[in-house]
């Protein structure tokens, strides 16, 4: 697109002329601006100044304060309506005068002459970032945990299978462990419900200093918790989380003025080339489990494969 820096914003003709179709397009969209066919900004709306600080005078005015990751979808859009003359959609995010990002959807629409001829493209603007915050609320509700912040189970599944498939393509191994923690139920009945969520609360936040960033740490429901370790090609190094996690989960708890002990048991799999499915992985940690809890918890134990019968 062509720039017009010496370009008064708000002299277009027809706009400048009908004060009543200027006052309903400020108040129509947000924000609004127009192009003649070879980019050249023929009018953006005053409704700009508060949002960017100014005027804009021309197209790359208006792009400047775009998320980098969209400036070419609203360049391609421009091209688009410019050669189909068809009205179009996108959603970017933009940064104005606060520092901070808000969300837009504009909607790029051809303006055509008496001859039927594209003559003018109009850019209009609306301002979705309550809705995109909405959004994000709501998927984040539906992929975690709302006790600890954890990722859920729907989640965790769904890591677990893509973890899976990647697994089978580069035969890069990773690390199942599911955590049962031992007793928990005597702590919400002695304590009450408050102090058995404080605990869980804290419980989550004490694994998650034993892990990396990488790793994948989920409640799965209850007292039952999962975690995936990527690129681990050995025991040891699995064997060595495992101890932290018991080691850590040992020390003394203080939760809400109670003071108490508890302990976790774990059962652990390896990920290997002759599984057909990730639910095959979730099976034998839970075998793995089920014995640890049958020879008295507090403890972990590697699923071998002699005990699948």
């Amino acid at each position: 697109m062509s720039h017009s820096a010496d370009l008064n914003p708000v002299t277009h003709p027809r706009l400048q002329k009908d004060n009543f179709v200027r006052q309903f397009i400020e108040q129509a969209w947000d924000l609004f601006c127009m192009f003649d066919i070879h980019g050249n900004l023929t009018y953006a709306s005053k409704s700009f100044n508060p949002v960017i600080g100014h005027i804009p005078e021309d197209f790359q005015q208006i792009v400047d304060f775009i998320d980098s990751e969209y400036r070419m979808d609203i360049h391609k859009m421009f091209i688009k309506t410019l050669q189909t003359s068809s009205s179009s959609k996108l959603e970017f995010r933009m940064q104005g005068t606060s520092e901070s990002f808000n969300w837009f959807e504009c909607t790029a629409m051809p303006i055509c002459n008496e001859e039927g001829n594209l003559a003018e493209i109009c850019f209009v603007l609306n301002d979705i970032t309550l809705r995109k915050n909405q959004e994000s609320r709501l998927i984040a509700m539906a992929f975690h945990d709302p006790l600890t912040g954890l990722p859920n189970r729907r989640l965790f599944k769904e890591q677990l299978q893509q973890m899976f498939m990647q697994a089978k393509r580069t035969n890069r191994p990773f690390s199942l462990l599911y955590v049962d923690i031992d007793d928990f139920k005597m702590i919400n009945d002695t304590m009450g419900h408050d102090v058995g969520d404080a605990f869980l609360q804290d419980f989550a936040h004490r694994i998650q200093g034993c892990l990396r960033e990488i790793d994948l740490f989920a409640r799965m429901g209850g007292d039952e918790f999962a975690i995936l370790l990527p690129s681990v090609d050995c025991e040891e190094h699995v064997n060595s989380v495992a101890k932290r996690i018991l080691h850590c989960v040992d020390q003394p708890w203080d939760v809400l003025g109670n003071l108490f002990r508890a302990t976790v048991s774990m059962g652990i799999t390896m990920y290997d080339s002759g599984k057909a499915e990730a639910s095959h992985m979730m099976k034998e940690v839970d075998i793995a489990l089920y014995q640890v809890k049958g020879k008295g918890r507090n403890h972990f134990q590697f699923y071998q494969k002699t005990v699948d019968k």
